[in-house]
């Protein structure tokens, strides 16, 4: 199965209605054969923050804040749920479940394995979604709970195939930065510890990032005006409305790819009106500036 652009050799079954074929940048063994000296390592653990109610733990042998070497044993923890243990620099990551096994799938698919994709520097990892739109890759950048879920589910039903809902791994080559997809589920209204609906119009290719959208939502307007941004304000408004996936070693990288992002690809910003019945509006708005303007 493939999940974010990674193939993954698991013992177990996922449950993941996930593709079998198209790209893969690497193979990675999903095992829950620990080797008992990983577990013996880690004597440092330090707090990362709450998500989906469960406090998030990271553990080492050495502070999280200095860089990794090779062979370093890690290990992310969702308290009560599971522990991830690997090797930095390896392949192999070994799970050990803490209560439900049926969990096991949310949690190394959604908050796990991005982290450690942008800590193992695959990828650096965006918090946006992102479709093909007349076989352009398109990404959305917007605050938390303001309907980006919502419109990239609306337009995977209306003819634009998903690339991610969510979470995006994005990569430089030949002076382009291109995106993967992440997996075909899509949480509109953010259901607790599920990866959502599956979507079946799906692009699982790696496409170079065609333009990005930063949403802004007006309650008093019916119309969705798209302009273009430029400078500063660009600047601004991607990093107040996106999130990317590091820890403090790994900033500076990533700022440099960021900069990439901001000089090699166009901007917009979408004022739309809010609520449901606007949605088509604000994707034929899209639609039609993407055919008129985006190369």
């Amino acid at each position: 199965m493939i999940l974010y652009g990674m193939k993954i050799l698991s013992d177990i079954d996922l449950h993941l209605n996930l593709p079998t074929q198209g790209y893969t940048k690497s193979t990675i063994t999903l095992s829950s054969d620990i080797p008992p000296p990983l577990k013996s390592k880690l004597t440092i653990g330090t707090y990362l923050h709450t998500t989906h109610k469960h406090r998030i733990f990271f553990y080492s042998d050495s502070e999280i804040s200095k860089p990794f070497y090779e062979h370093q044993p890690l290990c992310y923890e969702a308290e009560g749920v599971v522990r991830f243990y690997w090797y930095f620099g390896d392949n192999t990551i070994y799970y050990e479940i803490l209560s439900s096994p049926q969990k096991l799938a949310f949690w190394f698919a959604h908050p796990f394995f991005p982290l450690f994709l942008s800590i193992e520097k695959h990828y650096v990892l965006l918090h946006c979604s992102a479709v093909m739109i007349d076989d352009k890759a398109v990404v959305f950048l917007a605050p938390y709970k303001s309907g980006k879920s919502t419109l990239t589910n609306y337009m995977c039903h209306h003819g634009a195939k998903l690339i991610a809902d969510d979470i995006l791994p994005t990569y430089i080559a030949d002076e382009r930065v291109y995106c993967v997809a992440s997996h075909p589920y899509s949480r509109p209204y953010r259901e607790a510890e599920t990866l959502g609906e599956y979507i079946s119009e799906y692009d699982n290719d790696p496409h170079p990032i065609s333009a990005i959208y930063i949403l802004q939502n007006d309650s008093d307007t019916t119309k969705t005006t798209i302009t273009p941004i430029k400078g500063i304000e660009k600047f601004t408004l991607t990093r107040k409305n996106s999130l990317i996936y590091t820890l403090k070693g790994f900033r500076l990288e990533h700022e440099k790819h960021l900069g990439k992002i901001l000089s090699t690809i166009p901007f917009f910003k979408i004022t739309r009106p809010w609520g449901m019945e606007y949605l088509d509006e604000t994707y034929q708005s899209i639609r039609k500036q993407i055919q008129e303007h985006i190369r």
